[in-house]
């Protein structure tokens, strides 16, 4: 009997420790009771606030496109005069870069389309050029081939005759055509009969007659990219003038 009246008077774990809680840390528990419904009350106003949030950030958002655009167009506008600047410093540098130049030397001048065989100061013999476009070429299998115009001081670095011209791919593939075999792209005068190179591959080279980059009939074809042509015997009265190492200056 003893034994069950023990068991009857003792309370049960739960109540025991909520009693303990409540008497021990009453400030603890009154802060966390504050903080719940504190926070249940912020959720419930941010549900009842959602769409009218939702409507305020799309205004914004298109406001600040509108912005964005306006800004990027801004920045796209000064950097473009920015690099049209640098480059005409450039261009400018490089001139007088080539007129100060001692002994034989060539120069390109971009806006006027022409080569020039100098002395010195002295222009010996010039040459109409067609320049090729800045041009990407892509393939179908995600090769990419980027040709850029140079611009700077380059160094002849070799003077070909009637050489063997292998066509480079991105050829076939900017008119969508199928690459033959390198065998088949090995083309003797597919350059022209006059090629001078500078040390940065850039090339120099007169009509070709023959191969994809030749013309129809009599026509002049267009120069390949980021390349500069010539008619051969313009092209042909310069070279023998010059030798490897030759200062170029393209402007």
């Amino acid at each position: 009997m003893a034994d069950n009246h023990s068991q009857d008077l003792a309370p049960p774990p739960a109540e025991g420790k909520r009693r303990w809680i409540w008497h021990e840390h009453p400030v603890f528990f009154w802060a966390m009771l504050l903080l719940t419904g504190g926070l249940l009350g912020a959720a419930a106003v941010i549900a009842r606030r959602v769409p009218e949030y939702q409507h305020e950030v799309a205004l914004l958002n298109q406001r600040m496109t509108a912005a964005e655009r306006a800004t990027r167009d801004r920045i796209l506008r000064s950097e473009s005069k920015r690099s049209e600047l640098a480059i005409a410093l450039l261009q400018r540098d490089l001139r007088i870069k080539a007129m100060r130049q001692k002994g034989v030397h060539l120069a390109i001048s971009l806006k006027d389309s022409t080569l020039y065989l100098m002395h010195g100061r002295v222009p010996m013999r010039q040459a109409r050029l067609r320049i090729g476009p800045d041009s990407v070429i892509r393939a179908d299998d995600g090769r990419t081939w980027r040709l850029v115009r140079p611009v700077g001081e380059r160094r002849l670095a070799r003077k070909l005759y009637s050489p063997t011209y292998t066509v480079p791919e991105w050829v076939y593939v900017s008119r969508g055509q199928l690459v033959p075999p390198e065998s088949d792209r090995k083309i003797k005068e597919g350059l022209g009969i006059y090629v001078i190179e500078l040390n940065d591959g850039t090339e120099i080279y007169s009509v070709p007659r023959r191969g994809p980059l030749a013309g129809e009939g009599d026509a002049i074809p267009a120069a390949k990219p980021a390349s500069f042509m010539a008619e051969a015997k313009d092209l042909g009265a310069i070279i023998d003038a010059v030798s490897k190492d030759t200062p170029v200056f393209i402007y």
